[in-house]
């Protein structure tokens, strides 16, 4: 199953994952990226309907009452969806974000590893992966009342509230919904492999760390064999 890649995203954009040290271990121990089902996430409206068309599929369902189908209604129809959707989140910028290392990295010791659109599609191994789509692209900041028309299902897992903008986040995201025989027992992610020595450009370790702590993930770098460079960043308060 081949990563399709929107067109709006560029080979060269630079992508950015911000972790604590144990995921960051966790990335090269494992060598791979977890696609995390979307109903784990904290936001509880991840892949919901825009207002209009959630609206219209209640209307077509209603007339839907004698057809022999496990998907009893839009809710359920929802549910469903959400719980064959599996997603990695990036965030897209040409420089490191502050607002980013707080929210994710948690603490100083903190690390986040860069790459680019064409490093990730490449270096990824998704021959393991069964479904209906697995896509690449940009997240499109828009509050539910405000989106027109009906979107394909699995781009509404590509629209969040506007006040997430600041984000910036790019997905993978990976379709699973089987129309013939739908299920709503999954796993509740995948780990996808990767090469991650091509995968990671360079990593970066919280702008206000210890040099012990640079010291530290330099020599957990070199014990996984990554050769990407390891810089302090530089927007932090010291």
């Amino acid at each position: 199953m081949d990563i399709n890649v929107d067109e709006k995203l560029s080979g060269d954009e630079l992508l950015w994952r911000y972790m604590d040290l144990a995921k960051f271990v966790s990335l090269l121990d494992t060598k791979s990226i977890w696609l995390a089902r979307s109903d784990t996430f904290r936001d509880r409206r991840e892949g919901h309907f825009p207002d209009e068309m959630r609206k219209r599929i209640e209307q077509a369902y209603k007339g839907f009452d004698d057809a022999p189908s496990p998907v009893k209604d839009a809710e359920d129809f929802q549910d469903y969806l959400v719980k064959n959707t599996f997603i990695s989140c990036w965030h897209k910028n040409f420089d490191e974000n502050m607002v980013m290392w707080e929210i994710y990295g948690k603490d100083n010791n903190a690390v986040a590893v860069q790459t680019t659109v064409d490093s990730l599609k490449n270096n990824t191994d998704t021959s393991g992966l069964v479904g209906h789509s697995l896509i690449l692209q940009d997240v499109i900041y828009e509050n539910s009342e405000d989106e027109q028309g009906n979107l394909l299902y699995e781009q509404c897992f590509f629209r969040k509230r506007k006040h997430f903008s600041f984000e910036k986040e790019v997905r993978l995201s990976l379709d699973t919904y089987n129309r013939s025989a739908p299920t709503k027992g999954n796993q509740v992610g995948y780990s996808v492999p990767i090469n991650s020595d091509a995968v990671i450009n360079k990593i970066f370790v919280h702008p206000d760390s210890s040099g012990w702590y640079i010291k530290a993930v330099e020599s957990i770098a070199k014990k996984y064999c990554i050769s990407a460079p390891v810089e302090k960043g530089k927007c932090g308060n010291t």
